[in-house]
C-alpha cells in the first residue's frame, strides 16, 4: 500500500476524524511489516507543507520524522527515471496537473499498489480509467 502525503501525516498525528480506527490499524500493522510504503516525495511535500507555516501541519522536524518512520518499517520508493517519466506521461493524459500527485501514482503504478488517498481528483481518475486500486479510508 502506498499512502499519499495527507494520509501519511493523518496516520502520524492520529486523526481519527479522516481515518478510520480500523484504517489506522491496518497502516501500523502494513508499517510494522515493511508493506506500507510512500514516494520519496511525500517528505518534500510535508517539509513543503511546515515551510509555509501551515497551522494544520504541526509535527516534529521532517528530517527527524522521516528517519523514525523508515525505521519502524515504512519503505521509500525513490523517484526513479521511470516514476518520472510516468508522471509526466499521466500528466499528459486525463490526469490533473498537480506534480506531486502525479509522482505519488506513478509511484504506486509503478509498485503495482493500491494507494491509500482522501484526494477525490485522484479517486475520480482512478476510477474513470481503472489503473489504480484505491484504498478507502472510512
Amino acid at each position: 500500500m502506498i499512502l499519499d502525503t495527507n494520509v501519511l501525516l493523518w496516520s502520524v498525528i492520529g486523526d481519527t476524524s479522516k481515518i478510520s480506527l480500523e484504517v489506522q490499524a491496518e497502516i501500523d500493522a502494513r508499517v510494522s511489516v515493511g508493506n506500507a510504503a510512500v514516494s520519496a516525495i511525500t517528505f518534500w511535500e510535508m517539509r513543503h507543507a511546515r515551510r509555509k507555516n501551515n497551522p494544520a501541519v504541526e509535527l516534529p522536524p521532517i528530517a527527524g520524522l522521516r528517519q523514525d518512520l523508515l525505521r519502524s518499517g515504512l519503505r521509500e520508493v525513490p523517484l526513479t527515471g521511470d516514476v518520472l517519466i510516468n508522471g509526466i506521461e499521466l500528466a499528459d493524459s486525463s490526469f490533473h496537473n498537480d506534480p506531486m500527485d502525479q509522482m505519488i501514482v506513478a509511484t504506486a503504478l509503478s509498485e503495482n499498489l493500491p494507494l491509500a488517498t482522501a484526494d477525490r481528483r485522484i479517486q475520480a481518475w482512478a476510477s474513470q480509467t481503472g489503473r489504480l486500486e484505491i484504498v478507502p479510508l472510512r
